[in-house]
């Protein structure tokens, strides 16, 4: 009985005093709750894009890719027996291939640097052929540290400025006036105080061109830096690039081994102001070999009309002028888009055969007097009022676009000389944007 007495005092002792020394430990705040690990992702992955639908007519036929979906210029006349222009028919067309989905991805921290990846394509195709088929757009990396980032992969060409598109609803955007391209490179970007930024580039050629070997056969990549001012309301920069190629391996009436290069610079200014009833952006270029920007331009390249000697090149030189305004109403938002561009022909033409090369040449706006077909362009010009009416996610754009081009003759530097025609055209777009 005695030991069951002891027992039992003991076990009510001991639990008054574990209640007391809970109560003693709540008191000084020093409970510790053992709560599950809660583990960050490795990874966070946001999916973005659009569902766009355009509806198309053109006054007349139009130099263009992928079904008129980005037009370029009108086409020169084609008169048939009776006097009647071919080209002068219209056309209307519908598409959804601008469509477009893309992925950003949020890594761990590398190197002390947020890590991140942009991966994106639509269904624009990488050839007439291949309209409908998904391609590749963008496959970027970025580490970003507090003053500076580099930048690895398939990206804007550092004259393709996302901060200065222009508000056009149609889909070639500022093209053939501003630098359009996308490009694998690696680039360097350094804050260099509050407001300055300096970017160097080493960039290749890959979608934008008609051929690639030329980039590729030079064994270096094109050389880029940029330098911008920046604040809340305006941003304007300075850009310079430099550019060689080696258009082929072997040239001439025998087709001797061919070292033959050629250098081409170019240089752009532009600017980005935002005002109270609307933003301004501008941009002004002089191009040497611009046919890959989607821009009028190229090379011409000259051969000896006998004996032996090889085929040896001058660049083209284009400038190029455009300004952009968007109002900054909220329900209905106008705008109007001006750009103009000239073909200044080669920069130091010789004599012998002389042929052009580039996209341009390659769908029909540049040649020289030696090319299978002569006629090519002296300048273009485009002026297109707009109007947006956004709801939520959704978005409809209406757009007339008058574009004239001159056509003429080629001599041996590209430029249109003899039997000038200033073909014109007028493009009305309404598009239907669902962004996700």
């Amino acid at each position: 009985m005695k030991l069951k007495k002891i027992v039992a005092v003991t076990g009510l002792l001991f639990t008054a005093v574990l209640l007391n020394a809970q109560e003693t430990i709540k008191k000084k705040d020093s409970v510790i709750a053992i709560k599950p690990e809660k583990k960050e992702p490795l990874f966070e992955v946001k999916f973005s894009g659009f569902i766009r639908h355009d509806a198309v007519f053109d006054s007349r036929q139009t130099v263009d890719v992928r079904e008129a979906a980005v037009v370029l210029w009108g086409k020169d006349v084609d008169f048939d027996t009776n006097g009647k222009d071919r080209n002068s028919a219209s056309k209307f067309q519908m598409l959804n291939v601008l469509s477009r989905a893309g992925v950003k991805v949020n890594a761990p921290d590398v190197l002390g640097a947020k890590t991140a990846g942009f991966l994106e394509g639509d269904f624009f195709g990488n050839a007439e052929g291949g309209i409908n088929e998904f391609r590749l757009r963008h496959a970027y990396i970025t580490l970003d540290w507090k003053k500076s980032q580099l930048g690895i992969g398939q990206f804007w060409h550092p004259l393709t400025i996302p901060e200065m598109f222009p508000g056009v609803v149609n889909f070639s955007g500022g093209a053939p006036y501003m630098p359009y391209n996308r490009n694998p490179q690696i680039r360097f970007t350094q804050k260099l105080n509050a407001h300055f930024n300096l970017m160097i580039a080493a960039v290749s050629q890959r979608d934008f061109t008609s051929n690639t070997a030329p980039y590729r056969n030079s064994s270096i990549p094109s050389a880029h830096v940029q330098v911008n001012y920046k604040n809340k309301d305006v941003l304007v920069g300075l850009a310079g690039h430099f550019e060689q190629i080696r258009p082929k391996t072997g040239s001439g009436l025998a087709n001797d081994f061919s070292n033959e290069r050629l250098n081409s610079v170019s240089v752009m200014a532009y600017g980005r102001f935002e005002t109270k009833p609307m933003t301004i952006k501008a941009e002004a270029m002089y191009g040497e070999n611009a046919t890959s920007f989607i821009m009028l331009g190229g090379y011409v390249g000259y051969t000896p009309t006998s004996g032996p000697g090889l085929e040896t090149y001058s660049t083209m030189a284009t400038q190029s002028f455009w300004i952009d305004l968007t109002g900054k109403t909220k329900k209905i938002i106008p705008g109007f888009f001006a750009g103009f561009s000239q073909n200044d022909g080669a920069t130091n033409p010789i004599s012998g055969k002389a042929v052009a090369y580039g996209f341009s040449n390659m769908v029909g706006g540049i040649a020289a007097s030696g090319n299978t077909t002569t006629r090519t362009i002296n300048y273009i010009y485009r002026l297109a009022p707009r109007i947006e009416v956004p709801i939520k996610n959704l978005k409809f754009g209406l757009e007339a676009e008058y574009s004239a081009a001159e056509w003429g003759n080629a001599d041996n530097s590209g430029r249109a000389v003899s039997n000038l025609n200033l073909i014109g055209t007028w493009r009305v777009v309404f598009a239907t944007v669902l962004k996700f």
